[in-house]
């Protein structure tokens, strides 16, 4: 729920600890959730194409009561509009267009939740996020498709950031159509120390809000993918709207 699950290979490399561990600092891996901010519209409808707020979105967003017992809150996920990242590839262009909040897009308002399955010493076995978006009609109609055309341009792809390397794998997997469009993928990094992680990720577009649902597990390459009923919980929050959600 990275950044923001923001994946890329380095980025989450630097916070991993020992290969032996197969852990990763709770305090400095935070998942890059779908999520961003800005004022919108009033108890918009997001299957018409109106704006949400980011108050409308936080109403709506899951709560840390639908997380996995047990899995403790990490505060200060929701982080301002960040600048374009740089891209030189196309397992760049990925992990930044899958990530709404990595500034490819003008986010009208966004709202998140991470939490992680804490592991002794202050760090976590696995980290689980949720994000909001609120986007225009014509990036919204963008995100998932372009992420879809780009899944197999990724495959085995070596990355080097910040002296550490490693190789990243995307791939899709099956999961049920809900809302308008709906993408599952994975994306695997193992870096040349031997250290691993699996992100899985859920994107889910209602009109012009778009949902990410990510789940990271940070002990080796074994996907563990988003519970589908968390993610529908999710989804008909969205489709009931601020007014109505849970």
């Amino acid at each position: 729920m990275v950044g923001p699950l923001v994946i890329t290979l380095l980025a989450a490399a630097t916070a991993c600890a020992s290969p032996a561990e197969e852990l990763a600092d709770a305090s400095s891996v935070k998942p890059r959730t779908l999520t961003v901010p800005t004022p919108g519209a009033s108890g918009a409808d997001p299957g018409t194409g109106g704006a949400l707020s980011k108050a409308e979105l936080k109403r709506m967003l899951l709560k840390k009561t639908d997380m996995p017992e047990g899995w403790q809150l990490d505060v200060g996920s929701d982080r301002d509009d960040e600048e374009p990242p740089a891209m030189s590839d196309d397992c760049d262009r990925l992990g930044a267009q899958s990530n709404p909040t990595s500034g490819m897009y003008h986010v009208l308002a966004k709202a998140s939740i991470v939490t992680h399955d804490p592991a002794p010493g202050g760090k976590a076995y696995a980290i689980l996020g949720a994000g909001l978006t609120s986007l225009s009609a014509d990036d919204a109609g963008k995100v998932i498709p372009t992420v879809r055309d780009l899944l197999p341009r990724c495959v085995n792809q070596r990355v080097t950031k910040d002296g550490m390397s490693g190789l990243l794998t995307y791939r899709a997997f099956d999961f049920p159509h809900l809302g308008d469009e709906t993408l599952a993928f994975e994306a695997t990094s193992r870096t040349d120390t031997g250290q691993a992680w699996v992100h899985s990720i859920v994107l889910v577009r209602v009109g012009t809000t778009l949902i990410r649902i990510a789940r990271v597990n940070l002990t080796g390459t074994t996907p563990q993918h988003p519970d589908e009923a968390l993610v529908r919980k999710q989804v008909e929050q969205v489709l009931a709207g601020p007014n109505n959600a849970g």
